[in-house]
Formats: structure tokens, sequence, C-alpha cells
């Protein structure tokens, strides 16, 4: 009991703040989009050209910028968001600090920009989110106190589930009362009964997000040793296409599509990715078009940019089960492994986590009044 209490209260203040940060997360695109309307909202006519198109346009207009990364599904409603590397050697008009541009959805030419720098501005918000949730916005160092943080919600989870259990009497018959909670208890009763109930039924997705948190906190420490030692990466036969020669990004959106009928089961490219260093473009595969992590996430396609020949196939659904280790971290921690269920169950969750944070702080104030006077009683 000790363990459970004085863990949980070197842990309360960090852990309350992951929970809260977290449960926010589950609304971080929408949240980022709202916050900066001005970016991603535009009126434009319907029949717009395709996303891959404007963007090649957009590529060949403004050579002082290098491509990343940008979604093909843009309603005509929004503006085209392309995450590019500035490249002052070409014009010293360029801002570096520029991550993100926005193109118009009917011309493809500039109408906003912003960085993905952390901070507390609309512009930096949600990136400011995300990291602090991650590493408290202290590198690496912040990643792995979080990870010990996490450790150590593990062991108190695990400790508190341990302490419900009846001391004597009948085993079910006892515990089954530790479920319960009824608004008809003293206060003092409502706050034992909210922290144990609310630990017991939650526990195996408390569990879950405690486990893979410490997974992602100490992911290349520990977690990618053992898939690689557990799974070792194979080579898998590289579905068939028609290069196109140099491509551009329509070309390899096409390509993608070729290779994605193959697959049949309804996968669409959904985002591109550009790697100037390695002269790669990529596409992503989903079921639904959008970038999401359904499941165990996108199937990625490697065309190289000067021949169109696929290179490489970053795929979990086909055998790669190197991809499904890694694969499964993510979509189950963050609740996005089966769509708005698991982010309802995962805010729930984390919501549930600051509450007990909560409770379990006012039980420790409460029982410390208590034991103080049974010290004194004694002395």
């Amino acid at each position: 009991m000790a363990l459970h209490r004085y863990s949980g209260l070197v842990i309360l203040l960090f852990l309350g703040w992951a929970a809260l940060t977290g449960s926010a997360l589950v609304f971080v695109r929408p949240l980022d989009e709202a916050l900066n309307a001005d970016l991603f909202e535009q009126t434009a006519p319907a029949g717009t050209p395709a996303v891959d198109t404007l963007v090649d346009h957009f590529r060949t207009a403004h050579p002082e910028y290098s491509v990343e990364y940008f979604p093909l599904a843009v309603p005509a409603e929004s503006r085209i968001p392309v995450t590019v590397k500035a490249r002052p050697a070409v014009t010293s008009a360029v801002t570096p600090a520029v991550t993100q541009v926005f193109l118009d959805r009917t011309t493809g030419e500039i109408a906003g920009t912003r960085s993905h720098e952390p901070a507390l501005s609309r512009r930096g918000f949600a990136e400011w989110l995300i990291e602090s949730h991650y590493t408290l916005m202290l590198g690496d160092y912040g990643r792995w106190f979080m990870g010990v943080i996490a450790l150590a919600w593990v062991i108190s989870n695990g400790i508190g589930a341990y302490l419900t259990f009846p001391v004597r009497g009948a085993f079910w018959k006892q515990w089954k009362r530790t479920w319960r909670f009824s608004f008809k208890s003293p206060f003092p009763r409502q706050m034992l009964d909210l922290h144990r109930a609310s630990g017991l039924w939650l526990f195996l997705p408390l569990m879950l997000l405690a486990l893979t948190s410490v997974c992602l906190n100490f992911f290349s420490e520990a977690y990618a040793p053992v898939v690689e030692w557990a799974a070792p990466h194979e080579e898998l036969p590289l579905p068939k296409v028609t290069p196109q020669g140099p491509v551009t990004f329509a070309k390899a959106v096409d390509q993608a599509r070729e290779v994605a009928d193959g697959f049949g089961d309804g996968w669409q490219p959904a985002t591109v990715l550009f790697d100037a260093k390695d002269g790669t473009i990529g596409v992503t595969l989903t079921d639904n078009g959008l970038l999401n992590y359904h499941k165990l996430g996108p199937v990625y396609l490697f065309f190289d940019a000067a021949t169109g020949k696929l290179d490489e196939v970053k795929d979990p659904y086909r055998g790669d089960r190197n991809l499904v280790g890694y694969r499964l971290l993510y979509p189950v921690h963050s609740g996005r492994i089966a769509g708005v269920p698991t982010l309802v169950l995962v805010f729930v969750t984390g919501l549930a986590t600051f509450g007990l944070c909560v409770t379990g702080v006012w039980l420790w104030w409460k029982r410390r009044g208590l034991r103080k006077s049974a010290i004194r009683r004694k002395a």
C-alpha cells in the first residue's frame, strides 16, 4: 500500500499532465484547423484541379522550396497544406523558418505559410501540445523522464488493482463491491469508491496506455531491439507496376493507384512524400484515401523519381511481421487503431487517469490526517 501511495504521489503531477494533454491530442487535428482557420479554409468553386497536379505546379514555380509531404484528399473548401523545406541557396527571398505552405485550392499559388516549431501561439499550439505530452519540451531528457514516469504508472496500476482484492471473506462477493459507486454514499466513501471502481473498470485500457507509453519513450533504447530480435526484417517481393520514366507527383500517384488496384480491398492513395536526398517519391495507401492508422496504418510505396521504378514497399498486411511489431504501438496508444470507438476510449481513459490522480491525492491527504491522529493517540 505504501508503495502504491508514494509512487502515485511522485508521478502525480507529470501523469496528470500527460493524461490531460493525451485526451486533448485525440482532437489535435480539428483543433489545429479551428485555431488556424485563416490558413486552412477558403471558398473555391466546384471542379477544382487535382491536388497532385497543383502541387507539381507549385514545385515548378517555387524552386526555393523543397516539397516533403502533402495530402491528396483536400476538399474544395480547404487549402492544400504542404510540408516544405526552405532552400535559401536558391533565393534569399525565402524565410528558412517556413516549414508549411498553404496553396490556393484553385490555382496552387501560396496563400499562407507557417512554421511547425512548437509555440504557445495558435500557429504552433498543436506541435507544442504534442511535444509537451511526449517530452515536456525537454528533448531526449524529457522523453526518458516521461518513460520512467510511465514505468512507475505501470507498477502503480498493478499494485492498485491488487489492493482491491479482499483480505478475508468470500472473494467474489467481497471484490464485487469494489466495482460499485453510489452517489448516496458519504463524500469520503464516494472518493474511495470512485478511485477504486474507475481503476478497475478501465484497468485494461489504463495498462495498455501505460505500457505503450513506456515503449514509445524508450523506443530506440528498448522496444526496437526487441522487435528486431523477435521478428527480423524480411525482404518481400515487390508488386508489379509500369514505370513512367521521370515521375512527377501526379505520375507517382497514378502508379500507386495501379498497385492499389492489384491489392484490392479498396486501397486508395492518401498522401505523397518526397525525399530529395534519396530521390524518391513516396505514396501512402489507406482504406479511405485519408491518412489514418486504422488497424496497422497505411501502406507505403516508394518510387525512384528518375525512373519511376518501385524501389520499396512497407506493408504490414502481407507478411512483414517486423513492421507489424512497429506499427501496433502508435495506433494502440493514440486510439486510432479502430477509429471513433477507440478514440473515445482513449479520451475517456485520459480523463479517468486525471481523475485517479485527483482522488488519489484527496485520499492520501485525508488518511494522512488520520494517521497523524493515530500516532498522537498512541504517543
